[in-house]
């Protein structure tokens, strides 16, 4: 005689939960790499036209920090994808039977 516990409703949510989660993610970085790197404005144009060292430096640090925070968001987010595919997969009970 088998014993078969009823599953939790929500525990059946948790593996297409995941993997609608990281369709989510892979569709922000896909849009995030569409919309490309962050260019050179105006300011930093005439901050080196004037040859104003300071504002220049400020600006290009801005610049490089945009940029920076850019891949890291990129990246987090495909590898978020890569998470939630796994723990989509990982979560999936290949016992259980359709109810």
């Amino acid at each position: 005689m088998a014993f078969h516990k009823k599953i939790p409703f929500w525990y059946r949510l948790v593996s297409p939960l995941c993997l609608v989660l990281a369709l989510i993610s892979l569709f922000c970085a896909f849009a995030l790499l569409a919309k490309g790197m962050p260019e050179v404005g105006v300011e930093l144009h005439r901050a080196r036209i004037e040859d104003n060292q300071e504002h220049q430096t400020r600006l290009e640090d801005r610049l490089k920090k945009s940029r920076w925070v850019r891949r890291v968001l990129i990246g987090g987010l495909f590898a978020s994808a890569i998470v939630f595919v796994g723990a989509g997969f990982m979560t999936l009970n290949p016992a259980r039977s359709d109810e």
